[in-house]
């Protein structure tokens, strides 16, 4: 019969084996938090993307005006993009929720970043019943908290209401803008 003498890890093996643990996650870490920030983005955006490709085909096919905007406390358009976002009826461009039964949708911005929204002087998007943007064209642009624009993402608004996203069409790291250029946060 053979006796097995059990073997623990000495106290210099548990160290070492501890110190590159935490090597490794120091590397990996970076990597990491780019891949989180990059699908925080990526949500939002299409959320965004989906809420106006929506609220477009409610107008064409109600045959009225659909705003998207925040409602302030009064029913009416305000300016904080990162409330909870409405897309209503709005036949009479008044640019408040009147009825319940208006509300086609609401979505709450997702992610730790932070919504902008620029068209001129407005904080609302509408489209006509021919699916063209009724307002003015604009864009909504997502800041990360650290405010990076290399991590940052755009959708622009056409006349034409079609919405897309931003892209690095110079190769910086930064999207460009529906006028070419960089993004800032």
């Amino acid at each position: 019969m053979f006796a097995h003498k059990n073997r623990g890890f000495s106290l210099l093996e548990l160290m070492i084996v501890v110190a590159v643990a935490a090597i490794l996650i120091n590397m990996a870490l970076p990597s990491f938090t780019s891949f989180i920030n990059s699908q925080e983005r990526r949500g939002a955006l299409h959320d965004l993307m989906g809420v106006f490709a929506f609220a477009r085909q409610h107008s064409v096919m109600n045959g009225a005006i659909v705003t998207v905007c925040p409602l302030d406390t009064t029913g009416t358009c305000g300016k904080d993009w990162n409330d909870d976002i409405h897309v209503f009826l709005d036949p009479d461009n008044t640019r408040k929720l009147i009825a319940n039964e208006r509300l086609l949708r609401t979505i709450s911005p997702s992610g730790n970043g932070r919504l902008v929204a620029r068209s001129l002087n407005r904080s609302f998007f509408q489209f006509r019943p021919t699916g063209f943007i009724h307002s003015d064209l604009g864009n909504i642009t997502w800041c990360p908290e650290s405010r990076d624009a290399s991590l940052a993402g755009q959708i622009i608004i056409s006349r034409g209401g079609r919405v897309r996203i931003a892209k690095d069409t110079d190769n910086d790291g930064i999207p460009e803008d529906s006028k070419g250029r960089p993004i800032s946060c």
